[in-house]
């Protein structure tokens, strides 16, 4: 078993505090986990990525076109983070939409959607917006993501949401664990009704979330 994460987004989200959350799922579980930061502790607002492999694993990068899934923090990170997806992978991308200081010629939030899904992968967009303003907390970005994450079933099986509800109370506190669960329950309902879902015709549903609620 292998399963392969890119995090990207940038400083100041959590980027790299939601790749020590999964792996300590992962000890907890008993599972290999190694991780790498690949753009170090990026300024506030600069570019941070992050690369979390689980299973039948050794070194800690992953390589362009081979990630299963790319978690986006934020939407024009996820342009770049998008190369690291293998052919038909899912990319969860988040809502939130900080364009890059000093420059002009960033795309739009429609814009960034149109460019992904030209793309032969699967893609969900998580209105982490909504659930920041619900929590009135804007540092909860990260918690929501993984929460989406932890919905699809190959990643439920090893890291199941409970087990991850608990970690995240020890944490990072009980906001935090709430976004998680908002997130989780978010992608599920989007996956079931097929809002913020955008498929390549060249992919199919071959994973899906988990129908598990926890």
């Amino acid at each position: 078993m292998k399963i392969e994460i890119a995090v990207c987004g940038v400083g100041g989200q959590g980027v790299v505090t939601m790749s020590a959350v999964i792996g300590e799922i992962c000890v907890r579980r008993g599972l290999n986990v190694v991780a790498a930061e690949t753009h170090g502790m990026a300024q506030r607002m600069g570019s941070v990525e992050v690369f979390v492999r689980i299973g039948d694993v050794e070194a800690p990068l992953i390589s362009p076109a081979s990630a299963d899934y790319v978690v986006a923090l934020e939407m024009v990170e996820a342009l770049r983070g998008v190369r690291y997806l293998k052919r038909c992978g899912w990319i969860l991308v988040s809502n939130i939409y900080i364009p890059p200081p000093g420059s002009d010629r960033v795309p739009s939030r429609r814009q960034v959607i149109e460019l992904l899904s030209k793309l032969p992968i699967k893609m969900i967009v998580i209105d982490v917006e909504e659930i920041i303003n619900r929590l009135e907390d804007p540092r909860v970005v990260n918690m929501a993501m993984l929460g989406a994450l932890l919905s699809f079933k190959d990643i439920s099986k090893i890291l199941p949401i409970d087990v991850a509800e608990d970690v995240v109370q020890g944490m990072l506190g009980s906001v935090n664990r709430e976004a998680l669960a908002m997130g989780y329950r978010q992608a599920l309902e989007k996956m079931n009704n097929g809002n913020g879902i955008y498929v390549s015709n060249v992919c199919t549903y071959s994973t899906a979330p988990s129908s598990n609620q926890g």
